[in-house]
């Protein structure tokens, strides 16, 4: 007889080694359930990881953009607002070309007597729409008589929302682009109307007009036109065209320039700043966290105000301050969505 065969004492025989069917049951059970645990936790940590990264790109963009208004508003010498001189401005800049305004965008209210605050009803200062004069360089130029000239040449800067993936829709915090256009430099007038000698002025304007390089060397875009700071464009002198083969300035546009009066745009890529990168300003339909319509009150009425971009101009022309406040949403719409607020107060001249 085998010693296994030996009944134990109490006449019981020893158990079988191994796992019944329904230990092997419950520790695949554990197995799976362990295996959905990890796997969960891994998309988990992906898609923190993923997020993390596009609020950063927002994050980015949107300080970029804001500092890049800043530091323009730096230089800035005049600031164009929502009044008959801002709007008869803005209506002689040639936009042709350019994406299409959102309906019902207007200038800030300039308001001298005021400091930056929230909008109330028939009290609004805020604007969704940011135009002003930049100084884009002095040109330093000796004539033959040895006289010394400078002249300041200046570009309007104007930045405006456009609709685009169908526009601000309920439901959805995207749907605007911010667009930048510049101008063609501008020579000031009054430093233009203050050369007194006729073969020293001839000389000027043949130099703005033919590129030349200055007295210091430098050669600057070519400045077709001279723009009296402050005037009204419709006004006969507000915008004269240098005759660069005469030395001359005529009143009326000639050689192609749209007549009347239209002051044209520099070419300097793509004018908006936010879609191609593949992020939007959030509109009036975004999250309340996102801190849309901070300043203006806002309206979802038509294509709505002010949305994620606010603008407001206070104080004296002497001590000038803008409000720039930007929110970006990432157009991304799997999971949660990536937005930054940004705002900023620059201090800007009006002269």
């Amino acid at each position: 007889m085998a010693i296994d065969d030996i009944a134990p004492a109490g006449g019981h025989r020893r158990r079988e080694a191994g796992f019944s069917m329904i230990e092997l049951i419950i520790a695949a059970a554990l197995l799976a359930l362990m295996a959905v645990t990890v796997a969960s936790l891994s998309v988990s940590g992906a898609d923190a990881q993923e997020y993390a990264g596009r609020l950063n790109r927002v994050t980015e963009l949107t300080q970029d953009m804001v500092d890049r208004m800043r530091l323009e508003l730096v230089s800035s010498v005049r600031q164009f607002g929502n009044d008959t001189e801002g709007n008869a401005n803005l209506a002689v800049f040639d936009l042709t070309g350019m994406p299409a305004r959102l309906p019902g965008s207007r200038l800030a209210t300039i308001s001298p007597g005021d400091s930056l605050r929230t909008d109330t009803a028939g009290s609004e200062i805020t604007g969704n729409s940011l135009f002003f004069t930049k100084l884009a360089w002095t040109e330093r130029f000796v004539g033959t008589s040895g006289n010394e000239y400078l002249i300041d040449v200046y570009r309007w800067v104007y930045y405006y929302l456009t609709p685009v993936d169908g526009g601000p829709q309920a439901g959805r915090p995207t749907g605007l682009d911010l667009v930048r256009v510049v101008s063609e430099p501008l020579a000031d007038a009054g430093a233009i109307d203050r050369i007194t000698d006729a073969t020293d002025l001839e000389e000027v304007l043949i130099h703005l007009q033919t590129a030349t390089a200055d007295a210091d060397g430098i050669v600057h875009d070519a400045c077709d036109v001279v723009w009296q700071r402050g005037g009204d464009p419709a006004v006969t002198g507000t915008l004269r065209q240098i005759d660069g083969s005469a030395g001359t300035l005529e009143d009326d546009p000639f050689g192609g320039r749209p007549d009347p009066w239209r002051v044209l745009r520099a070419d300097e890529g793509v004018p908006g700043q936010l879609e191609y990168r593949h992020h939007s300003v959030a509109t009036n339909f975004s999250q309340a966290s996102f801190g849309v319509g901070r300043y203006g009150i806002v309206s979802t009425s038509g294509s709505g105000f002010p949305h994620g971009f606010e603008v407001q101009v206070v104080g004296p022309s002497s001590a000038r301050q803008v409000l720039l406040h930007l929110v970006v949403s990432s157009t991304n719409r799997r999971g949660r969505p990536a937005w930054s607020n940004v705002q900023v107060v620059v201090d800007g001249r009006d002269l």
